[in-house]
């Protein structure tokens, strides 16, 4: 068998002010925003079959070097083994803890997802699970949400993220980034 094969992430290249007024704008244009975590980008490679393992790519596609801890690697199988092929997620890991912020899904029972609009990937992530190790980003669609998310003095809150739920695949010009301001 061959490996799995990383697939080029998504990165945001624009970028808005944290104000009121751009964050109301990029909304009524029907983005959604997610929490911007700042830990590892983790392309997770899940297996259907159980002698095949659990491969993490970083943002440039090389094997992370640390290795998922069993408990986390557990949790990732448990959420999101497939019945055939091989799944592949998007998420943000705090390697401190070995929790994961899981946000796209890019690849489902071997099929890559870059014919599917980002609301259309989203919808296939399961949300409705207890894991102590990882978590679903949910889509932020009101001012007051994606205020408070700026307002979290949580080291790891970045800021957010806005994406398009209608653009179909893995292009850049569907995301973009606004960073908490300084403090």
């Amino acid at each position: 068998m061959i490996g799995p094969k990383h697939i080029r992430p998504i990165h945001p290249k624009s970028e808005i002010s944290p104000t009121r007024d751009a964050i109301s704008r990029i909304l009524e244009l029907g983005w959604w925003g997610q929490v911007k975590i700042h830990g590892h980008r983790a392309q997770i490679h899940i297996p259907s079959d159980d002698h095949d393992n659990v491969v993490i790519f970083n943002r440039q596609g090389q094997p992370h070097r640390k290795v998922l801890p069993p408990d986390a690697l557990r949790e990732v199988s448990r959420i999101f083994r497939p019945k055939s092929g091989w799944n592949v997620i998007d998420a943000e890991w705090l390697k401190a803890d070995d929790r994961l912020f899981v946000f796209d899904f890019l690849k489902r029972e071997d099929h890559i997802l870059d014919a599917v609009t980002y609301g259309e990937r989203y919808a296939l992530l399961p949300r409705v699970y207890a894991s102590p190790k990882i978590i679903t980003l949910p889509p932020l669609k009101t001012l007051d949400q994606c205020l408070a998310v700026l307002a979290d003095p949580t080291p790891h809150v970045e800021g957010l993220i806005f994406r398009s739920p209608a653009t179909r695949g893995f292009i850049d010009s569907g995301i973009v980034r606004c960073r908490k301001r300084p403090e």
